[in-house]
């Protein structure tokens, strides 16, 4: 590969987001962006795969970029996307982490490089060869399914990356926690949250007929929604009144969509809530952006699944936050480290309606919480989850690894 541009960062992150999918991974492009103009020259490597058996796991692929080793400009920021087999069936890991790990190896010709920064455990895992061919540092971000519901899977695998990998960041206490139960040395550990650029957001709020409840998620079990639905059914038998005064605003899309529009209408929801599927429009950013500007109380109600399946720190509580909103959301992984229970909104045990309709009614009736909620919202964002201090803090990650020794 030409080497004229002296890359000196590496970032690895399959699923990075394009033009075709510009809600993939967004708080990984605000990174790559905020580190360039720290003064570093980030290229991104994100491996796409190829399906191998095109009739068997389409669906399976099919939010998935065209597979291209030339470099791509994605908002100023550049990107690889080289083409890579996957085989999506949990027994073939292996052969997939090594594809990976083939496909991730073939940049070892950057001699700028000084360090790795790969987003998930199998991506860790997967630049491991490239790491010891350039001798440089690899950092690994986990997320939250990579130490969840697939650590069981990933942990044979994860052996090599925790004598080998050089640093591992965890989203939070919840998630350090997890790391160490697998196996992680905690002095290898370092807590380093997600930030979020706080000029994005702000309290404007548009004066609406109805009050506007907003849930930003993919639609997947894991969130809760069906929870919710079941909490409005319970409010509104409570307070059937109040029930053309509500509107439950639902953004996202994924696989369990049909089914949460089912239950919709079985509850008899249909003129309370609104599904809005932003996944293929090319400005869905800014309609979530709009969205929770606009809305009165944000909810996600996450919960974990039995094959262990759970959230990390869902970015949208803090977008939420940052735009002065009162939150619902559980006791659940790293969201009471996101959302202050009684001070920025409420938490409720997982899986609870009952709970959850409660805390709709509290918040409802009182408009003063609300406001006082929203604004301690706010500032516990702008303290903890300020993108510009998070970057200032990764960026001195960044210096004391290159520097080491």
């Amino acid at each position: 590969m030409n080497n004229n541009n002296l890359y000196d960062i590496l970032v690895i992150r399959d699923y990075y987001p394009s033009i075709n999918n510009p809600s993939s991974s967004t708080w990984v492009y605000n990174q790559v962006l905020e580190i360039s103009q720290m003064g570093y020259n980030p290229l991104v490597i994100s491996p796409t795969p190829i399906n191998p058996l095109k009739n068997v796991f389409k669906k399976r692929f099919h939010l998935y970029d065209v597979p291209t080793t030339n470099i791509d400009i994605y908002k100023n920021t550049k990107v690889i996307r080289p083409p890579y087999i996957k085989i999506p069936y949990n027994k073939m890991i292996g052969i997939t982490l090594k594809q990976l790990s083939k496909c991730i190896s073939k940049y070892g010709d950057i001699d700028s490089l000084k360090l790795i920064h790969a987003h998930f455990g199998q991506n860790g895992v997967a630049s491991l060869k490239l790491k010891k061919e350039l001798n440089i540092p690899l950092i690994t971000s986990f997320y939250g399914y990579d130490t969840g519901r697939l650590a069981d899977l990933y942990k044979p695998y994860y052996k090599n990356l925790i004598r080998e990998g050089d640093l591992f960041l965890a989203l939070s206490n919840d998630m350090k926690n997890d790391l160490l139960n697998l196996g992680f040395p905690e002095r290898k550990i370092i807590i380093h949250h997600l930030g979020i650029d706080l000029n994005t957001f702000n309290h404007s709020t548009i004066k609406k007929e109805k009050f506007t409840i907003l849930t930003v998620a993919r639609l997947d079990k894991v969130k809760g929604i069906e929870f919710v639905l079941q909490a409005l059914y319970l409010f509104f038998n409570k307070y059937p009144n109040e029930k053309n005064k509500i509107q439950y605003r639902i953004i996202g899309g994924g696989k369990y969509e049909k089914e949460l529009i089912s239950m919709t209408k079985k509850l008899k929801l249909n003129e309370n809530v609104v599904f809005i599927n932003n996944l293929i429009n090319p400005n869905s950013r800014q309609i979530v952006i709009e969205e929770m500007k606009n809305c009165d109380l944000f909810i996600l109600c996450s919960y974990t699944l039995e094959n262990g399946a759970k959230e990390g720190t869902p970015v949208v509580l803090m977008e939420a936050q940052a735009c002065g909103k009162p939150c619902i959301a559980t006791f659940h992984a790293g969201i009471p480290e996101i959302v202050k229970n009684n001070e920025t909104g409420i938490l409720v045990n997982e899986k609870s309606p009952e709970e959850i309709s409660r805390a709709i009614e509290k918040l409802y009736f009182n408009k003063e919480m609300r406001l006082d909620f929203g604004k301690r919202a706010w500032d516990h964002i702008n303290k903890e989850f300020n993108q510009d201090i998070q970057m200032e803090k990764l960026a001195q990650i960044y210096h004391s690894l290159i520097n080491k020794g």
